[in-house]
């Protein structure tokens, strides 16, 4: 619950910096040359007990985070990794 919470104080503080924010699939980031630098699961309250994973990429000084269903980040299911929603870029 630590890393949630300090991931969501990062994005905050990039959303301050006003970047550009994209929204890119995890297929089409990892192409890019992106490196995941973490996953991690999350359930409670701030994902109204849903069981998902939280992956956070890097690439220079850009990072990107993608959020999946645990079960289709398990299956690697094609269609949630060709998902541009799944991806924030910034």
């Amino acid at each position: 619950m630590k890393k949630l919470c300090a991931l969501a104080a990062a994005l905050i503080a990039f959303a301050g910096h006003g970047w550009a924010q994209e929204q890119q699939s995890f297929k089409t980031i990892l192409g890019k040359g992106y490196e995941i630098k973490s996953v991690t699961f999350a359930k409670g309250e701030s994902t109204e007990n849903r069981e998902i994973i939280l992956v956070t990429l890097q690439k220079e000084k850009s990072v990107a985070v993608c959020y999946f269903a645990a079960a289709n980040w398990i299956n690697l299911t094609a269609g949630t990794l060709d998902d541009a929603r799944r991806c924030d870029v910034r």
